[in-house]
């Protein structure tokens, strides 16, 4: 196999209504398309390639973008010039790949994308002189090997941690967003930080045929402090290794709302929201992070540089990074703590 593209069926409807009836024509031999910027390079390398694919680039429904709402076509440029849109989700958009590559990139498509790891973006000859591993054609996990199951060490052939590297993610969720969806049964709107799975392969609970059309923020993110920093190999092209997005709201100079949406280092976006309101529900698995673990008080106290150095220190804790991107795991795990630490000195000290 060369690194062309496999062949496919090309169906480009104009309304969604189209889209959904396309999808559930062909079920699972289907993928939707948007910018194309993570969906073809996978299927260069072989990559759970579909027979047919449905572009969703000329459905003008999806291209909308206000202060609060962003349709799931606007392009990560549009959102990046965009002076109405918090500042957190316009510098995570900024800081995506690059110039030429934000101007076909979407928001829907980098909420959507692929979790990453060493052993599944390879070309086919790779995987296939490894013996390829369970989010592509193999039957085993090559970063975790051996998981505990009823107290006995057993080889994993059922956990895949591959990592979520989408750098929107984990910063629209520490401003709340809730995600909306139009499918066969119609439409449903979730919390962002409920619909990422805890499972390399899965990845979120999206219902068959289903699109996403907006993401939707909440009135108070519009009146937050909000920022995003990430770790990566370069600052231009390459994926997140860590990002962090805070949103941040102090009275004087006590903190009433602090979320911190930790990226790249979990087969999820992590929120760690410290008024304790928001949780990720019942994890999947137990290599998940736990963001509620040995939470500090925070909320209506003070932010000085202790209390900032505390909050990085728990995030810092409590990630858990796997070998599976580039940058090694120790690293990535200290890096949590420093970016979270630089931004929220950052933040603080902007002029309210």
């Amino acid at each position: 196999m060369t690194m062309l593209l496999p062949k496919f069926e090309l169906h480009q409807p104009t309304t969604v209504a189209d889209a959904v009836a396309l999808a559930k024509k062909f079920g699972a031999d289907a993928d939707f398309l948007s910018g194309g910027t993570d969906l073809l390079p996978n299927y260069k390398c072989g990559l759970n390639a579909r027979k047919h694919v449905i572009s969703l680039q000329h459905i003008d429904d999806l291209k909308h973008i206000d202060a609060t709402s962003i349709g799931a076509g606007v392009t990560l440029t549009e959102i990046e010039h965009n002076t109405d849109v918090p500042a957190g989700v316009r510098e995570a958009a900024g800081h995506i790949a690059s110039p030429l590559l934000r101007e076909s990139g979407t928001l829907g498509g980098n909420l959507m994308l692929d979790n990453r790891c060493h052993f599944f973006n390879q070309s086919y000859f790779w995987r296939n002189s490894l013996g390829y591993c369970l989010k592509a054609d193999g039957d085993r996990c090559h970063v975790v090997p051996k998981i505990n199951v009823d107290g006995q060490s057993v080889l994993n052939d059922k956990v895949c941690v591959a990592t979520h590297s989408s750098d929107l993610a984990p910063m629209l969720i520490a401003l709340g967003a809730d995600a909306t969806f139009i499918g066969p049964d119609g439409e449903r709107t979730v919390k962002l930080n409920d619909f990422y799975y805890g499972d390399g392969i899965e990845r979120y609970e999206r219902k068959p045929g289903e699109i996403l059309v907006k993401v939707t923020l909440p009135e108070w993110a519009l009146n937050v402090r909000s920022g995003w920093k990430k770790l990566a190999p370069r600052q231009s092209i390459d994926f997140s290794v860590v990002g962090v997005g805070i949103a941040l709201d102090l009275d004087g100079d006590k903190v009433s709302k602090l979320r911190v949406g930790l990226g790249a280092v979990d087969t999820t976006p992590v929120l760690f929201d410290y008024s304790g309101k928001e949780a990720r529900k019942a994890p999947h698995h137990y290599l998940l992070v736990d963001s509620t673990k040995d939470m500090p008080e925070v909320i209506g106290k003070a932010l000085t540089d202790e209390l900032i150095e505390t909050i990085a220190t728990h995030v810092q804790t409590q990630a858990q990074p796997k070998l599976n991107v580039p940058m090694a795991p120790d690293y990535r795990k200290k890096m949590c703590g420093v970016l979270t630490r630089r931004l929220l000195k950052e933040l603080r000290d902007q002029t309210a």
